[in-house]
């Protein structure tokens, strides 16, 4: 039964929270490991897509949210992210699928550069993120990001690093040096391995729907936050925060036997 760990007295079908904590421990208090995707996970990355959206609906563009990045999501930056293709080119063809000319791609290119440096200068983690982490880790938790990126892992690093967040993870673990992406069972397979871990000693946390389908077909248990719609998961949080709910320690010394794990 996928759990729903709610901050209120109750969750959205009308059972307690203590009971949901009980069943909770059962199956993940014990775990030695946790995987992390990292945008709209540990902080929004959904601020140029938001912007972009707006802006070619100005150049007179009629589309959604949704219609308009699955598109970019699955038949560009999917190849981005597994090395297939370069960045640069695949937006440009993006933006050719939906009709503007290059006067009007140009004007797009530039803007968007702009505001994705000065997003990437002012993002900051979602409220608890650091303060989570850092208890999970005193509990003796091993933590790794894996994110879909066109960066490397180094990069990545660097960029968890000046949000204050590099220490707390052991790997950091990108589909740019793998050449493989999220649902692939080789990406989690790897991070599981950088932590010394097997699949069923951890559990992965994402948003994606296909993403944490994967994580179940490579073992992992499943945490939702920030999700989807339609999306399947062992559990289910409301704020990121709520992962102390699950992962606190419960019996004497579990703290210690993760570390010894």
């Amino acid at each position: 039964m996928a759990l729903r760990i709610f901050t209120n007295d109750s969750d959205d079908d009308g059972r307690g929270l203590t009971s949901n904590l009980h069943v909770a421990h059962a199956q993940f208090a014990k775990l030695a490991g946790i995987v992390f995707d990292m945008g709209d996970v540990l902080f929004d990355a959904t601020e140029w897509r938001r912007w972009l959206l707006q802006l070619v609906q100005r150049m007179g563009l009629q589309t959604g949210y949704r219609s308009f990045f699955s598109i970019w999501d699955h038949d560009f930056l999917d190849d981005v992210h597994r090395g297939r293709r370069d960045y640069a080119a695949a937006f440009d063809a993006f933006l050719r699928q939906w009709g503007f000319e290059r006067g009007q791609i140009d004007e797009i290119v530039h803007a968007s550069n702009i505001r994705k440096r000065q997003i990437e200068a002012e993002v900051r983690p979602f409220p608890g993120v650091r303060n989570t982490l850092t208890r999970l880790q005193s509990l003796g938790l091993r933590m790794a990001v894996l994110s879909d990126s066109e960066s490397t892992g180094e990069s990545i690093r660097r960029r968890l690093e000046q949000l204050g967040l590099g220490a707390f993870f052991a790997a950091v673990v990108s589909s740019a040096d793998l050449k493989a992406a999220k649902p692939d069972r080789a990406c989690y397979a790897e991070a599981i391995h950088r932590l010394n871990l097997r699949p069923d000693q951890a559990a992965f946390v994402g948003h994606d729907a296909d993403e944490l389908r994967g994580a179940r077909r490579a073992g992992l248990k499943r945490i939702a936050v920030n999700y989807d719609r339609d999306v399947a998961a062992d559990c289910y949080l409301k704020r990121f925060d709520d992962l102390l709910s699950l992962f606190a320690a419960g019996p004497a010394g579990q703290g210690e036997s993760r570390r010894a794990a």
